[in-house]
């Protein structure tokens, strides 16, 4: 994916121009907010997985390093598929909350895109804009390293634009995982990190496997030193691939996530992907999912590669769905943010419509809780959060925590 740093210098700009004047007049109270607040949004669902309304800020408990925060400002925001209409409740107090609106940012991830899978993410981009997104709803896409049209817009012909704009990466993902698959072959991504930082017993032990295995071809590259130095190489120039790779990606959400923090509301990007190299950057993708957290974006991330566990028919929304992983260990990076912002990461699933629908249903409707940090010394630290409630069998998904750091003076996305 081709990364156009210039395109976000208009970014901030243009998000308060493209959205058509009076989209949202209907839903335009005022609303108390200061770069100091921290707002979480929470999902709460019963024993049977179904959302719970109807519920108080004395139902919740909220955490801040362990710490008891109060609840400030409570309300839920829901959105009628039905009507296409956004309701929003006042807290408590009776304070008015702000406008409900979605703003959703689809970024295709070409380079962890194979053409197989950019196809069937470009049907199910197509059937959300034209099937879920309501005229509340604002929209972005994120293609070939930049926004297209440079604009977010309630225009849903612009938003097809953009879809059908993308293109697959010469190199991507699949392509440089194929040459493990190849004479001499490599298990793992972590047997390519193993050996790239200086395993040469491993790429001894995988020389003489493959010596075993194929002794003609082992004779053609000069037998087992041959071999190992050919491992070597490989899982090198493997290895700094997918960290180039890897590292455009975080830089696209990094730049979104910053541009779109000082908009209120709910805020979802949605990465389209196979998943990024991140054994050796955990810490990073950690903390840039704190970033975002802090300004108010919820990340979900769709997996493209469809239903590949071992069964072929099942699907998830959670790790751990039985997918065949032995080369490829990248849906770690997409789950970390994810899970570290209040999102899902909707994988194993053929039907890239309904891998929409699951994230479109889950924007819909959820509670805000917004409160002051008792340590109120912006430091630039990761600071964790906890949701809690003690209704019998409720579950609560909200972000894991958030970067310490101040949000630029507040703007409305609509006039």
């Amino acid at each position: 994916m081709r990364f156009a740093r210039p395109a976000w210098c208009s970014f901030v700009a243009v998000l308060l121009l493209t959205v058509a004047p009076g989209a949202l007049a209907r839903q335009q109270p005022t609303f108390r907010s200061t770069t100091a607040l921290v707002q979480v949004d929470a999902i709460i669902l019963d024993r049977d997985g179904q959302f719970m309304e109807g519920l108080e800020a004395s139902d919740l408990t909220l955490l801040e390093d362990g710490k008891p925060q109060k609840i400030e400002q409570f309300y839920i925001v829901t959105h009628n598929p039905a009507t296409r209409a956004s309701l929003i409740a006042a807290d408590a107090e009776g304070r008015p909350a702000e406008a409900a609106h979605r703003l959703f940012v689809l970024v295709f991830d070409e380079a962890h895109l194979s053409p197989e899978s950019l196809m069937r993410l470009q049907k199910g981009a197509t059937d959300f804009i034209m099937q879920q997104m309501g005229p509340g709803d604002v929209g972005g896409v994120f293609v070939n390293g930049e926004l297209h049209q440079g604009r977010v817009t309630t225009d849903r012909g612009a938003l097809l634009s953009g879809v059908r704009a993308a293109r697959p990466a010469v190199e991507h993902r699949q392509s440089l995982l194929a040459a493990f698959r190849e004479f001499p072959r490599i298990p793992s991504e972590s047997d390519a990190l193993r050996i790239a930082e200086g395993s040469h017993e491993l790429a001894q032990r995988l020389a003489r496997d493959a010596c075993r295995a194929e002794p003609v071809l082992c004779e053609v590259e000069g037998f087992a030193e041959g071999v190992q130095n050919k491992i070597e190489q490989k899982a090198r120039f493997y290895i700094r691939s997918a960290r180039v790779l890897a590292d455009r990606t975080m830089e696209t959400v990094s730049a979104i996530a910053d541009s779109l923090g000082q908009y209120a509301g709910r805020k979802t990007l949605v990465l389209l992907s196979e998943g990024f190299f991140a054994q050796d950057e955990r810490a990073a993708v950690q903390r840039l999912a704190g970033r975002a957290a802090r300004a108010g974006v919820t990340i979900y991330s769709i997996d493209g590669r469809g239903a590949v566990s071992a069964s072929g028919t099942s699907d998830a929304v959670s790790p751990g769905a039985g997918r065949s992983t032995h080369f490829d260990s990248g849906e770690e990076g997409p789950a970390i943010l994810a899970d570290g912002t209040g999102g899902l990461v909707v994988r194993n699933l053929d039907d890239m419509t309904r891998a929409f629908s699951i994230i479109g249903r889950d924007t819909s409707t959820y509670y805000v809780l917004g409160y002051s940090p008792t340590n109120s010394d912006m430091n630039g630290k990761f600071r964790k959060i906890e949701v809690k409630t003690t209704i019998d069998g409720a579950t609560v998904r909200a972000r894991k925590g958030y970067m310490a750091t101040a949000l630029p003076p507040p703007r409305r996305l609509w006039k």
